[in-house]
């Protein structure tokens, strides 16, 4: 099956109005996917839908949502609930800054809801069709962040921890039915986020964050996910800065394909 096959007809591209969403919405479009466009600026949205109509000349829907609300989830469901969904990927992200008992509870809460219960919600609803249609595509954007704690961080990384090993456990369920899923762990970015948030002291060469001075370009990354779907269940933005922070693809697969032969066994042998 070719790309558009696969994961088509349409990809939900969740934080698609900026960078990597974007990036990654625009290479879907490119390889003959329709695109829908989920974010709150509505405006920005429409600009972006436009663009890919004008360039790739595919299907593009703009749907304006806070992924913070308690409605959230329902409402890009509602949004979507008419379309032949191949594709999400989910690319949103809160990330509450500061020490963990300065910041108020209100953000450590918007983190879980942005970061853990919404996109547990769309996978659960989105990638049960792609199931008995037997293809599709599941993609949670991580982070370095992930693989472990940190000061000023510390709900954010425990949070895409939690992305991380749910996007690993899909990949080995699903894996069978035909639909790939995986999380894509970047690292430093220059969206626009990242570009407004860079603390002026830069640091320092001795601690190996070479990457945090020379951040990668959105689009780029953007495509390079579209790139590694179906290879799973973790891959890296760099593999040399993952490596720094004790990650790495063929073992991360290696641990996955063990665990989930374990937990299989247990399960079917349980007593009725």
């Amino acid at each position: 099956m070719d790309f558009a096959d696969r994961y088509g007809p349409w990809a939900v591209v969740l934080g698609g109005s900026a960078g990597i969403g974007a990036g990654a919405a625009d290479e879907a479009a490119s390889r003959g996917v329709n695109v829908v466009l989920v974010a709150r600026r509505a405006e920005l949205l429409e600009q972006r839908c436009t663009a890919i109509r004008d360039n790739h000349g595919v299907e593009a829907r703009a749907l304006t949502v806070d992924l913070a609300a308690p409605d959230a989830a329902s409402r890009v469901l509602t949004g979507v609930g008419d379309l032949d969904v191949g594709l999400m990927i989910y690319n949103a992200a809160a990330e509450p800054r500061g020490f963990f008992l300065e910041l108020p509870l209100d953000e450590h809460l918007t983190n879980i809801a942005v970061n853990i219960t919404v996109p547990t919600v769309l996978v659960h609803a989105l990638a049960a069709p792609m199931v008995r249609r037997g293809h599709g595509g599941i993609v949670l954007v991580g982070s370095l962040g992930q693989f472990q704690g940190g000061k000023v961080f510390s709900s954010y990384f425990a949070a895409k921890a939690y992305e991380w090993i749910l996007a690993e456990g899909l990949w080995s369920e699903l894996a069978e039915s035909g639909v790939d899923a995986f999380c894509y762990a970047v690292g430093a970015t220059a969206t626009e986020n990242y570009r407004g948030q860079l603390p002026d002291k830069k640091v320092p060469e001795e601690l190996g964050a070479e990457h945090l001075r020379n951040p990668a370009d959105p689009d780029a990354v953007g495509r390079r996910i579209l790139d590694l779907l179906g290879r799973g269940p973790t891959e890296f933005a760099n593999s040399d800065e993952a490596t720094g922070f004790g990650a790495d693809a063929a073992a991360r697969r290696a641990a996955v394909e063990r665990m989930s032969a374990i937990t299989e066994t247990i399960w079917h042998e349980r007593t009725p």
